[in-house]
């Protein structure tokens, strides 16, 4: 039996490298924090040299940052680079590690959840549509999760191991 332990990562865990379609050539770039900014964002691609910046527009005497959430990247709106059509829903990643943390969790059998102190403060995996938390669709999503993988390959895009926390 495989086992998967929620580490109670959030979203916001894989948000500081994301994977997007390039708006020049359409292929992988990347948004990432313009020199460790919270305010600024930097997409760029190494296939066509194409970049471009995003700042937080202000509010008051700070700024607004977007929610982070898919199957578009939340600064620029391009779709991710990791994307695929599952059944009438989009499963999406940001980046290499994100899609490791749903392939591990889609292919336990036996999940366990992370212990969070405060029951609104829900990990990244609990917030799972139930499309995605289905047992009935687990070989299904895992096959997805493979063609979202070859993506990465296709694109030149190197995997990573573990977030940026």
């Amino acid at each position: 039996m495989d086992r998967f332990r929620d580490t109670g990562a959030r979203l916001w865990h894989y948000g500081d490298d994301i994977l997007v379609h390039c708006p020049a050539c359409d292929s992988p770039a990347t948004v990432r924090p313009a020199d460790g900014s919270r305010i600024q964002r930097r997409l760029t691609c190494t296939h066509c040299a194409h970049t471009a910046t995003w700042n937080a527009p202000r509010h008051g005497a700070g700024h607004l940052l977007p929610h982070l959430s898919g199957p578009n990247d939340p600064y620029f709106k391009l779709p991710l680079w990791l994307r695929t059509d599952f059944r009438g829903h989009t499963l999406w990643a940001y980046n290499a590690a994100h899609l490791a943390l749903l392939q591990q969790y889609l292919a336990a059998t036996l999940r366990e959840r992370a212990r969070i102190l405060s029951s609104c403060d829900m990990s990244l995996l609990e917030q799972l549509p139930a499309w995605l938390k289905a047992a009935k669709h687990r070989t299904a999503l895992l096959k997805a999760t493979h063609v979202l993988q070859s993506q990465l390959a296709a694109g030149g895009v190197a995997p990573q191991t573990g977030h940026s926390a």
